[in-house]
């Protein structure tokens, strides 16, 4: 048995009985995506105010970590002196080091200056 539905009936409906809000129904509360979508950027948020440099190094040390890091192949995370714009510290670069050009090292392809790292640290 198929129910057929009265035009007539529709229309008098949609043109009378029925107010549509708009967006009026939507201020006030978020949806379940918006509100973990915030939550995530509140979280990084949070983890970039609250980042700290590991120790500082000397020029040697350095040198030192990334020679036998290289002769022994192991990932490294390089902390840089750096800072974005609103002064927070950057986020410390881990990977291994594929390259190593004059004053420079590769690391998950980014060119780094050996005079910009802070400190860098052989994860084992």
């Amino acid at each position: 048995m198929t129910k057929r539905f009265d035009n007539k009936l529709v229309t008098q409906f949609l043109k009378h009985d029925y107010h549509d809000r708009g967006m009026m129904k939507w201020q006030g509360f978020y949806l379940s995506d918006h509100t973990s979508v915030r939550a995530k950027e509140a979280s990084i948020a949070d983890v970039q105010l609250h980042r700290t440099h590991l120790a500082k190094m000397s020029a040697k040390q350095i040198s030192e970590v990334i020679n036998e890091s290289i002769i022994k192949k192991t990932m490294v995370t390089v902390d840089l002196a750096q800072r974005n714009r609103d002064g927070q510290i950057l986020a410390p670069i881990t990977g291994r080091i594929t390259g190593w050009v004059a004053n420079q090292i590769v690391v998950n392809k980014k060119a780094i200056y050996i005079e910009e790292i802070y400190a860098i640290k052989r994860i084992k």
